[in-house]
């Protein structure tokens, strides 16, 4: 070993002290408002849930059609992430092969090289040269 003892129990003290610097820190973290010292305090965060629930659910018979129209906007956002996720499993399942030929970007003329010829062609067709107004893209 190249280290000499000193140097080592000089590392293992420098490691001590940065992990009770860790320890304190997280220490202090747990102490804030928002936990639970006792038991009573278990109790009483407990019933203020409870009271909360109350209160909304009293809000919600007096005025119930904006809770309604969370509750289905809601229900449309899980709906839609539900409906991505099948559709992703499905994308995911089909072989290769099957995914290239059902997909319109595969296609030899769909290919980014030839947007714009397909795009002039369109104009073209559009708007023909016969007319008296043309219209005609440049590169």
């Amino acid at each position: 070993m190249s280290d000499s003892p000193d140097k080592l129990e000089h590392d293992v003290e420098a490691t001590r002290g940065r992990l009770d610097r860790t320890l304190s820190d997280l220490q202090d973290r747990l102490k804030g408002p928002g936990i639970p010292r006792s038991l009573t305090d278990l109790r009483r965060s407990g019933e203020a849930a409870s009271e909360t629930v109350e209160r909304f659910v009293t809000d919600v018979r007096v005025n119930p059609i904006p809770a309604l129209l969370i509750a289905a906007g809601f229900g449309l956002l899980v709906y839609e992430a539900f409906r991505t996720a099948v559709e992703r499993r499905r994308l995911a399942a089909a072989p290769s092969g099957a995914t290239a030929a059902t997909l319109d970007r595969h296609l030899p003329e769909n290919h980014p090289d030839r947007m714009y010829e397909r795009l002039d062609d369109a104009l073209e067709e559009s708007f023909p040269g016969s007319d008296p107004v043309s219209v005609r893209i440049t590169k």
